[in-house]
């Protein structure tokens, strides 16, 4: 997994999904069922990520460094950590 931006090296994992819901709610029944939503499973941890999303009006979308905001390489292994919604344009 890459947690560092390639321009900077700042670190950009965010942490573990299930222990941040849980430090927000100390709720482990909570924080679990709010962590799988996110794809999370003890098997596979998956982590947020600090990156940045940005969404052009006719691009694809791509991510930036929070610190210096250079653009980052495609990766698929951190979730941002501000859930996305799913639009379908009719």
């Amino acid at each position: 997994m890459h947690n560092t931006c390639p321009h900077c090296n700042t670190n950009l994992d965010a942490g573990d999904i299930y222990e941040n819901f849980f430090n927000m709610f100390n709720d482990s029944i909570k924080a679990l069922q709010f962590a799988k939503a996110y794809g999370w499973k003890e098997t596979d941890k998956i982590h947020f990520s600090r990156s940045i999303i940005v969404q052009p009006d006719r691009e694809p979308q791509y991510m930036i460094c929070p610190d210096c905001k250079q653009k980052l390489p495609e990766s698929k292994t951190c979730i941002p950590d501000t859930p996305q919604e799913n639009k379908q344009h009719l």
